[in-house]
């Protein structure tokens, strides 16, 4: 909250005193309580709109197969809401104590003329809302859903058909939109899972990537994200396909016991890894230039890079080799952080191994030389 200075009705004398102790007109933190409360209840309102709609700008849309996922969220948030507001009835006394201190402790030092200081405590403390304002400072207030014709009037006569109409041409416009920038995220998405298949050996496959709790792993967040675009998006549906057999293959991994199941479980993940990159090279060429569709370009051309760097990498026999191999590393650092951080940790193997490499080319060097000065002197 910021209150310009004149809004305080004070005396010129103590505005230009407030003035000469912050650049700023002073901007209070009224109660850490209700801005606690506040962000519990807005990051449940960010979890409605990212899992249950897509949007451009302010204006989001709900398809019909998330209503009642959106619908229940919106219950939990007034539930939340109705909490908070119980919490912060009970707190007053202390809350309204605090700014009371808060204020003091400002200004005290500030004006020397106890009635200025008077004045301007008197006109802080207003700022603090009453005990009854307090009791309900959170409300919650939804507007639709509201169902979209996306159908025209071939001869609108009415007015209610030219409406109609009018609306159709706007929602489509701001629809198509919203589909752009799911499509754009979505891209973005796919290039970041290509990223972690690269980089993730079978027996790496657990929960990190399965879980389905409130910490959903990230493949399992990756297929809610496409899952919930492709509604919008048809091009979707065969790679959030893919996704859910990837995730039930990573399942069956990490928790069939060891046999024929585990075994083919294991030969499927590979081939799973190779068809969800024959999709995305799919999606690449269908799609239109967008920052998504450049990530997901990148990615696509950075998974040979990347098998190349590991196989240079298992070959590498020297420093000069070496330090070649770790410039091209660098590039793959910038972009991509899963392959990037498996490429640091086989770099660091392989430095110790050219090392060590190293170390035994030098004691056979010396070796040598003692031998055969040993046998000069002797010869001598």
């Amino acid at each position: 909250m910021q209150i310009a200075f004149e809004d305080y009705k004070l005396p010129d004398g103590v505005i230009d005193t407030l003035k000469q102790a912050s650049a700023l007109s002073i901007r209070p933190k009224l109660s850490n309580a209700l801005k606690d409360h506040l962000r519990d209840v807005r990051m449940l309102q960010v979890q409605l709109y990212d899992r249950c709609t897509i949007n451009h700008g302010d204006i989001h849309f709900l398809h019909p197969d998330y209503f009642e996922d959106a619908m229940d969220r919106i219950k939990e948030i007034r539930a939340k809401v109705e909490e908070c507001n119980l919490l912060l009835k009970d707190s007053w006394p202390e809350e309204y104590s605090n700014w009371k201190r808060t204020v003091d402790n400002f200004f005290s030092p500030l004006f020397v003329d106890k009635n200025e200081l008077d004045l301007v405590r008197e006109a802080y403390l207003k700022m603090f809302p009453t005990e009854k304002e307090f009791s309900a400072p959170i409300n919650v207030s939804v507007v639709g859903p509201y169902p979209a014709t996306m159908q025209k009037v071939d001869d609108p006569q009415t007015l209610s058909s030219q409406i109609q109409n009018e609306a159709t041409v706007n929602t489509s416009q701001v629809l198509k939109a919203a589909c752009d920038g799911a499509l754009d995220r979505s891209l973005g998405t796919i290039a970041e899972l290509l990223d972690d298949l690269d980089s993730r050996a079978a027996n790496k496959v657990g929960d990190v990537v399965l879980k389905r709790d409130t910490k959903r792993g990230s493949w399992q967040r990756i297929k809610d994200e496409i899952e919930l675009a492709a509604k919008h998006l048809p091009q979707l549906e065969s790679i959030h396909g893919l996704i859910t057999s990837l995730i039930k293959i990573g399942q069956t991994m990490r928790d069939a016991p060891k046999g024929v199941e585990r075994v083919n479980a294991f030969e499927q993940y590979t081939q799973i890894r190779e068809e969800i990159r024959q999709e995305s090279q799919f999606l690449v060429q269908e799609a239109t230039s967008s920052k998504g569709l450049d990530s997901l370009q990148m990615s696509l051309t950075l998974t040979n890079k990347y098998k190349d760097l590991l196989t240079n990498l298992s070959q590498c026999d020297s420093t000069h080799d070496l330090q070649t191999i770790e410039q091209e590393i660098e590039v793959q650092t910038s972009v991509y952080k899963y392959r990037a951080r498996h490429l640091q940790q086989v770099l660091g193997k392989a430095r110790e191994r050219v090392a060590v490499s190293s170390d035994i080319e030098t004691i056979m060097e010396e070796g040598s030389s003692s031998e055969s000065l040993l046998r000069t002197e002797l010869d001598f």
